[in-house]
C-alpha cells in the first residue's frame, strides 16, 4: 500500500481542502436536516428564520 507524503505543499492542499469540505457539508447537513422537519419552511413564505441563518453559515462555509 502506497502511503501518502507526511509533508510538503501538496499534503497542506489536500488537508485544507479535508476541512474546508467537512465545514461546508456539516454546514449544509444542518440546513437540509432543519427544513425537512421544520413545519414553516417550504410554504408560502419560504424559509423561517432559523433555516434563514443556517443557509447563511452554509454560504460562508462554502467561501
Amino acid at each position: 500500500m502506497t502511503a501518502w507524503p507526511s509533508s510538503g505543499a501538496g499534503h497542506l492542499q489536500r488537508m485544507a481542502n479535508s476541512m474546508a469540505f467537512v465545514r461546508t457539508q456539516t454546514a449544509y447537513r444542518a440546513y437540509i436536516g432543519h427544513t425537512a422537519d421544520c413545519r414553516d419552511c417550504g410554504h408560502e413564505d419560504g424559509r423561517c428564520p432559523v433555516a434563514e441563518a443556517l443557509w447563511e453559515a452554509y454560504k460562508d462555509a462554502n467561501t
